[in-house]
């Protein structure tokens, strides 16, 4: 980044800094695990701004925890010198609601709550776009072809591949317009989600065909060294010594029958250790990336504690499934 652009984020980054400073932490999170109910775990979220969470059902829970998101994401839409930075964590929820248009082109209505008011278009402009036919865009003309997918083969998941090369492909328009650690926070995305595409490929028993369609270009191994191992159980050594090597173990693990939990886990730590490092950097566009990634974990993690609450899981289980924060 240029000292120019840096200095024009040198206001935002430095609150959004003693915002992250502020954040719920990894023992608090256990805290909560081991309280008595959700009304008491939500209680102890009240101190970190996490206040009225209606706590009625997970579907509510969730619906509350979208709002603060949004909410975050339109204050900073009016302070940020580049929009680009927002839109590289709304986007995927423009591409979410796309997918669940296009799975669900015929019905009138949705459910409540299906669609996300967390991304770049209001769920009415979303639907706007998806209707018109003259629209152009890399949104829409992926949209448009997932339908044309769905109603070639009926598989909603080709249809949702499609969908997924678009959003990484505006994602990293985004990295190249922003440099710094968007840049490799995006190429770290695309490592994740092919191992991902590999993993879940090799589980449900799909072809060498059905990887190479799900497969992104982009990241920091390239697809093709990924999909001449197919059907290779083990791929560690493709990633040893980099960021997902922790992940690559527990991804032969998952391959092997196991539980898929710990493999997903260790993505998720993976990004969180990589913009973990972003910290020494004070000021700049990569202060704001780190502090929207670590909300974007706090949210997920607290709706893992309050939703596991509400159903009666136990403290220990729930345990098991939170993300690294900040420890």
């Amino acid at each position: 980044m240029s000292r120019i652009r840096d200095n024009d984020y040198l206001c935002v980054s430095a609150m959004l800094r003693g915002k992250e400073a502020r954040m719920i932490l990894a023992d608090m999170f256990a805290r909560m695990a081991d309280a008595e109910d959700a009304q008491a775990a939500a209680k102890m979220a009240e101190d970190y701004g996490y206040t009225g969470l209606d706590l009625s059902t997970p579907q509510a829970l969730d619906a509350g925890l979208s709002k603060m998101r949004a909410d975050v994401y339109r204050d900073l839409a009016g302070i940020l010198p580049q929009a680009s930075l927002l839109d590289l964590f709304r986007l995927k929820y423009d591409y979410h609601n796309a997918k669940v248009l296009v799975k669900n082109a015929s019905r009138l209505e949705l459910p409540e709550g299906v669609l996300s008011e967390e991304g770049r278009l209001t769920v009415e402009e979303i639907k706007a776009l998806f209707a018109d036919e003259t629209a152009s865009g890399i949104l829409k003309d992926a949209m448009t072809e997932a339908s044309q997918t769905l109603a070639k083969t009926e598989n909603p998941q080709l249809a949702d591949f499609g969908l997924d090369l678009a959003y990484f492909r505006e994602m990293r328009e985004c990295a190249a317009e922003l440099g710094g650690a968007s840049d490799g926070y995006i190429r770290l995305l695309i490592d994740c989600a092919n191992l991902n595409s590999y993993v879940r490929s090799v589980r449900m028993g799909k072809s060498a065909d059905f990887l190479k369609f799900a497969l992104v270009d982009g990241g920091s191994l390239d697809a093709d060294a990924l999909l001449s191992r197919w059907p290779d159980q083990d791929v560690s050594d493709l990633y040893a010594g980099g960021p997902l090597e922790a992940a690559a173990k527990f991804a032969g693990e998952a391959m092997g029958g196991w539980k898929i939990t710990p493999f997903e886990l260790a993505c998720d730590n993976a990004l969180t250790d990589y913009l973990r490092k972003t910290r020494y950097v004070p000021f700049g566009a990569d202060a704001v990336v780190s502090y929207l990634a670590s909300l974007d974990t706090e949210i997920m993690d607290l709706r893992m504690v309050l939703s596991g609450k509400i159903c009666g899981i136990p403290g220990e289980a729930i345990k098991e499934r939170l993300r690294d924060v900040n420890v």
